[in-house]
């Protein structure tokens, strides 16, 4: 599937920036856990802190950038395996689309 409903595209558009609030939220939450209790470990702590942006940075990338109706079923596939997507948004999708990305989940 090349590109979804127009309908989903438009749910798609709407929740975009509430969208990546969630994914960048839980990114700080990440920080905020590798920062805790870092004394005596402050290297180790860095590193981890490295590699987690890099990691969510790839994610992000994949999520939001280049956002167009013709990538739209990838972006909402990944914002589903990634979590960043909700149940209650995920049912706001067409019955086809939530069919077709659970079943790729």
């Amino acid at each position: 599937m090349s590109s979804v409903p127009e309908r989903d595209w438009k749910v798609l558009s709407r929740l975009k920036d509430g969208l990546l609030a969630v994914a960048c939220e839980r990114i700080f939450q990440q920080v905020d856990q590798l920062a805790a209790g870092r004394e005596g470990r402050e290297h180790e702590r860095y590193l981890a802190l490295w590699r987690l942006l890099a990691t969510e940075d790839k994610r992000i990338v994949e999520m939001f950038d280049g956002l167009s109706r013709n990538s739209a079923f990838e972006k909402i596939l990944l914002l589903r395996r990634y979590g960043v997507l909700s149940d209650e948004q995920f049912s706001q999708f067409s019955p086809e689309t939530q069919k077709d990305v659970s079943r790729l989940v």
